[in-house]
């Protein structure tokens, strides 16, 4: 508590807000004694998520319900929201195959939905899908030159745009991004006038981007995500499916929210085929292999993921 007081102006808000709901706690259990006597600390935290990321670069976290499902490189000294599902890895390649289409595919067949987002479930989505066979142990430098090419040119879009990762994405669908760009130039004056949350020069430089160059960056990042999908397709070995990206109609979406810029239904169900069939393969190799294990049936990414650290995709706090 001495070391906590040091932080003066954070320690007062916790004072202030947690510590009244702390006191409240009765001593029916040894967790409420401990959070009430320690009402400064965090109560939960998920130690298999910060051992290992401890001596990564970086990782990447995406959020339980999303939109869009988006994976964005994060500092590893960062507390993390209860919000986010952290992938302990700093390695461009695997963010790539998450990042792309074919990934997104799997999540949305076997992730459940909340309302009209998608809820993305590690479990369900993650450790049942097959990885391009021997990434884990290889990594391709081609997968990471683009992964990371894709993210750093989002992530300069978003700070020029003075938009977030939704609204990016919402532009990047949209079919008439000329339209939605231009409401958005004509209201972003009004975004923090007084500088109060956003650095003086970055509300400068985003200010000061041209509305030609903003929609080039949109398309630009289309492009790059078409360039993402084929290198993963090529990981696996599917040069032969056309993925013929477009403006489509996704049916699972919400009836007035379907359009995406995104592949062709066609090849979406092409795609989740081939998937559902190697993941089939690998958990019968899996069975055949171990059979204390042939139970799990569903199938592994393949992450060297059962180690004594934990799992590599873990949620912020304990569940």
């Amino acid at each position: 508590e001495d070391v906590a007081r040091r932080y003066t102006v954070a320690f007062e808000i916790v004072e202030q807000r947690v510590r009244p709901v702390r006191m409240e706690l009765d001593d029916s259990t040894a967790i409420n004694r401990d959070h009430r006597d320690r009402w400064w600390q965090y109560a939960f935290v998920r130690e298999s998520l910060y051992d290992r990321a401890r001596n990564l670069s970086h990782c990447f976290a995406a959020v339980w319900h999303t939109k869009y499902l988006s994976f964005s490189a994060q500092p590893t000294d960062i507390v993390f929201t209860n919000s986010c599902y952290v992938f302990t890895t700093d390695r461009w390649d695997l963010f790539a195959v998450v990042q792309s289409t074919l990934h997104e595919v799997w999540a949305r067949k076997y992730s459940s939905a909340l309302e009209t987002r998608l809820r993305y479930s590690p479990s369900d989505c993650f450790d049942t899908f097959a990885f391009p066979a021997g990434l884990w142990q290889t990594p391709s430098v081609a997968l990471a030159t683009i992964g990371e090419r894709y993210h750093e040119t989002r992530r300069e879009l978003m700070l020029r745009l003075w938009l977030g990762l939704t609204d990016v994405y919402n532009l990047f669908h949209a079919k008439e991004v000329e339209g939605e760009l231009q409401r958005h130039y004509a209201t972003r004056a009004k975004k923090d006038p007084a500088g109060l949350t956003t650095p003086v020069a970055q509300r400068a430089a985003a200010l000061a981007f041209p509305y030609e160059q903003a929609l080039a960056g949109i398309i630009e990042l289309r492009r790059l995500h078409v360039e993402l999908d084929q290198a993963v397709l090529a990981a696996y070995g599917w040069q032969d499916l056309p993925l013929a990206h477009a403006f489509y109609a996704v049916e699972t979406l919400p009836e007035n929210d379907r359009t995406r810029y995104t592949i062709a239904p066609s090849a979406r169900k092409a795609l989740l085929a081939r998937l559902l069939t190697e993941n089939q393969r690998r958990a019968a190799l899996e069975a055949s292999n171990t059979p204390v294990t042939a139970k799990r049936a569903k199938g592994r990414s393949q992450s060297p993921a059962a180690d004594d650290l934990g799992p590599l995709f873990v949620p912020a706090v304990p569940p």
